[in-house]
């Protein structure tokens, strides 16, 4: 692996992390960040769900700091397992003059302790809770002036989920309560672009949840950091910038979430095939594609997708790819004299010959013969196995490819 391969998604990380620990950066989260935080604490805590995801990476640097900046505002760690906010790539469509283009843009996501924690800090909740609501519970709701909400789960199966509700004690011994019916939280999971995956199919408890926690806050006497959290969800799910909403001093990026909108549809970026029609000695790009997809664990086709994005992105790879096939059109002629030698190795036989078999499609007279000289009905895997059928090979004087 080429040494610039290897630091491709190491210059990412580290631009990111260069950015998050520049002074003016610093600063400006020290002067939002509450009390019962830390920035170090903060920005570790982000770099981790950064690296952890790394689509994140792919997202442009204003939405990232902007989403972090909003985690400080809120006071909200974006740590998965505390379930207070998270870090969510989308892919949007954005308008640069007058034309229209797709890239990636974080987002902050409050989850449902979030939303709790939040409550609790405004000063005037004492508590929240929230619950959801099976076939099977004994479950009585009524609305008007004589409010009245019980609620007595069913031991043993409790059934499917009819519902949620959340309550809010206040300290001055008052309360509020909402309930939102399935078929009400199933709308809410249909604006989401990630209604299909992620917590809607794993967590679709918790999630309800905080459906009916963030519609209620509508109606709390709650915090700035209250709403504004609520705020931040509603725009993300609405397709519109959060980066005004954590910097007062920003620009927001006309833009649309793919199909939550009637804005313009971007005209297609070109694809990673129309662009590689148009370079040349391109017969190695398969194998550099498996290289890089084997080195970062990603997929050839998100690789694929991330350098076709911008013609900047592209010019990159096609910079990288040509010195990796330099530096590997160079090492046959520096193992030539060893690979001559090797020709008539058995190893060296069996993997010839199995190399042949695999492009033909089918197993030679010749591989097929030392196969079952060594009782083996398949090509073997193990070196040991695979000498022995070498051996065969070679006293069958079997032809050895070059």
């Amino acid at each position: 692996m080429s040494a610039e391969v290897k630091n491709l998604a190491v210059r990412q990380d580290n631009t990111i992390q260069a950015l998050l620990m520049k002074p003016a950066m610093r600063k400006q989260l020290e002067m939002a960040i509450p009390k019962h935080m830390t920035v170090d604490r903060l920005l570790r805590v982000a770099m981790t769900a950064i690296r952890t995801n790394p689509k994140l990476m792919e997202c442009t640097q204003e939405s990232l700091l902007a989403a972090i900046m909003g985690c400080a505002q809120l006071g909200l760690e974006p740590e998965p397992f505390l379930g207070q906010a998270y870090l969510v790539p989308y892919k949007r469509n954005i308008k640069i003059g007058n034309q229209w283009r797709s890239q990636m843009e974080a987002q902050l996501i409050p989850g449902y302790r979030g939303y709790i924690a939040l409550a609790r800090r405004s000063g005037d909740v004492q508590s929240v809770t929230a619950q959801v609501v099976y076939e099977n519970d004994h479950f009585r709701l009524q609305y008007g002036l004589n409010e009245n909400l019980e609620h007595v789960p069913a031991e043993g199966d409790r059934g499917e989920i009819k519902g949620a509700y959340c309550v809010f004690r206040y300290k001055d011994g008052s309360h509020s309560f909402d309930y939102m019916t399935k078929a009400d939280i199933d709308k809410i999971r249909g604006r989401s672009k990630a209604k299909d995956s992620g917590p809607w199919v794993t967590d679709y408890a918790e999630m309800a949840k905080k459906t009916v926690i963030r519609r209620h806050v509508k109606l709390a006497p709650l915090s700035v950091e209250m709403a504004k959290a609520a705020a931040a969800e509603n725009m993300a799910l609405a397709g519109e910038s959060q980066i005004g909403l954590f910097d007062e001093n920003a620009t927001a990026i006309p833009y649309d979430i793919e199909g939550g909108t009637d804005a313009p549809a971007a005209p297609p970026p070109p694809s990673f095939d129309e662009r590689l029609a148009g370079e040349e000695d391109t017969s190695q790009i398969n194998e550099f594609l498996e290289a890089m997809s084997a080195h970062y664990g990603m997929e050839v086709d998100n690789i694929k997708a991330q350098a076709a994005a911008t013609d900047e992105a592209w010019a990159e790879m096609m910079g990288t790819y040509r010195k990796w096939c330099a530096k590997h059109s160079a090492q046959p002629e520096q193992k030539s004299e060893s690979q001559q030698s090797d020709k008539a190795s058995p190893l060296a036989a069996y993997e010839a010959e199995a190399k042949r078999c695999d492009d033909a499609g089918d197993v030679t007279p010749e591989m097929e013969a030392a196969l079952e000289a060594c009782g083996f009905a398949n090509m073997p895997t193990k070196p040991a196995d695979r000498k022995k059928v070498g051996e065969a090979l070679l006293s069958l004087q079997a032809p050895v490819p070059a």
